[in-house]
């Protein structure tokens, strides 16, 4: 009697260790995945949504098979690397970041991959070797704005063919910030439009820029589209309003904070896309051999009521190729 129960112990024993290895076999790996973001959770809520919706739209679920640990600067650069050593601590498979984030996850990591969407021109900023190779731990898609600069000034010219001053609000802390700059200000001399640039790092660089326009008199704003200014761009849409001038801008989000016409990468595309690398890297890619893309979907969105409020009508030319229109 002792031994049959010796025998049955062992068959129990193997068939509980089956189940257990196959619940194993079948548990679905979690994702952990961090994102920091330089602006305030509201002003980083179109890309902090996109890349949910991306990550979704590939089967990820935050708390199913995806832990998002999420971080926002408010503005303040400095607590990037604070922010930064936070997630590294915790042990993330991946960092998703905004292009003025790079850096800061560079010094914070060599080793977690590194996805950005909304990098602009990464190889003359030297944050990679080269789009097709990047090397290091971060890849992703590169806006590459300075290269549809001129297109948005084309596109202020038709708004206002008489066009003779223009404001530029642009972060100098970026570098690509000022090459966009240096084009738009090469392009609108030909136009024989004078360009008067505003420096702005935060809110009450804001302030005083528009102080400043109000004697000076610009008859449209080209903001130059960075984490800083984007985080901004409610109150720049306001101010702008109640000065009575037109804001022309790279992307969506600021047309729908009040800007009257913007003009780049369609946001959610880019947003998908980014959302693939990550999926990539969490199946055993590695960033350093993942080629940065370009966008190659670009969207015009035009804001009626922004246009109505400032005193602007918009050609009807202008309007028949919208791709979103704001009524």
């Amino acid at each position: 009697m002792r031994l049959r129960f010796s025998w049955l112990s062992v068959v129990l024993t193997i068939v509980a260790i089956g189940v257990t290895t196959q619940a194993s076999a079948d548990r679905t790996p979690i994702a952990r995945i961090g994102e920091v973001w330089i602006q305030t959770a509201a002003g980083a809520t179109p890309y902090h949504q996109g890349w949910v919706d991306g990550l979704r739209d590939l089967g990820y679920i935050e708390g199913q098979n995806m832990v998002l640990f999420t971080r926002y600067a408010d503005g303040d650069i400095s607590r990037l690397p604070t922010l930064f050593d936070e997630l590294v601590r915790l042990r993330v498979d991946v960092l998703i970041v905004s292009a003025r984030a790079i850096r800061a996850a560079q010094k914070a990591t060599n080793t977690i991959p590194i996805v950005c969407a909304t990098m602009n021109d990464p190889v003359s900023e030297k944050v990679v070797a080269s789009l097709a190779r990047p090397g290091g731990n971060i890849t992703g898609v590169s806006w590459q704005a300075p290269d549809t600069a001129t297109k948005r000034l084309e596109l202020a010219l038709e708004l206002k063919p008489k066009l003779t001053r223009l404001a530029v609000l642009f972060d100098s802390d970026d570098k690509v910030a000022q090459l966009e700059v240096e084009i738009v200000t090469t392009a609108a001399k030909k136009a024989k439009v004078t360009v008067e640039a505003f420096d702005v790092h935060e809110r009450g660089d804001i302030t005083a820029a528009f102080t400043s326009m109000a004697k000076s008199g610009p008859q449209m704003i080209y903001l130059v589209q960075t984490a800083v200014t984007t985080g901004l761009r409610s109150q720049i849409a306001v101010l702008a309003t109640e000065l009575r001038v037109p804001v022309i801008s790279a992307e969506r989000s600021v047309a729908e904070a009040g800007a009257v016409l913007t003009y780049g990468p369609k946001l959610r595309s880019v947003l998908k896309r980014g959302a693939a690398y990550v999926d990539r890297i969490l199946k055993v890619a590695r960033p350093q051999e993942l080629p940065i893309e370009q966008p190659t979907e670009f969207e015009l969105v035009i804001n009626l009521k922004a246009a109505d409020a400032v005193g602007i009508k918009v050609p009807a030319s202008t309007l028949s190729r919208a791709d979103y229109v704001i009524r």
